[in-house]
């Protein structure tokens, strides 16, 4: 009886689980949903990278208004500095402004720097080169 009821259990289970074909009212329903999310959707978020160990520097940030996307990121690495500004909407991405020079001959080490790390959403923080441990590399001292 047991072996029964196990079976069973298992063959209730496998048709539950198989996919089965969307029917129109319910694909209607999805795109409807899908459609009022990119309508309505929005968020924002930034982030910095200033690494005086590297000599390099990242900047983003970025915002979402219904179907419109709008943003822009920086970059530093010893050789050139470089600034992009976009957008995204119905007529697709679109890059709006996009500057660039030569800054130098490469990124220039310093091992006494520090990198500091900020964004929305993981707040702040800096490391850095640990000299004293070859294990670690890097030590975090919380800005």
């Amino acid at each position: 009886m047991f072996k029964f009821v196990l079976i069973a259990s298992l063959l209730v289970a496998i048709a539950l689980a198989a996919p089965r074909d969307e029917t129109e009212a319910e694909r209607l329903d999805r795109e409807e949903l899908e459609r009022y999310q990119n309508e309505n959707a929005q968020y924002e978020f930034n982030s910095n990278v200033n690494d005086q160990i590297n000599d390099g520097q990242i900047t983003r940030q970025e915002q979402r208004e219904g179907g419109t996307v709008r943003g822009s990121y920086s970059y530093f690495d010893g050789f050139v500095q470089r600034r992009v500004e976009y957008i995204a909407d119905k007529d697709g991405y679109r890059v709006l402004k996009d500057e660039m020079k030569d800054v130098g001959n490469g990124p220039q080490f310093n091992p006494e720097g520090q990198a500091d790390v900020e964004g929305s959403l993981i707040g702040k923080y800096s490391i850095k080169l640990d000299t004293t441990d070859d294990e670690k590399h890097y030590k975090d001292i919380h800005a």
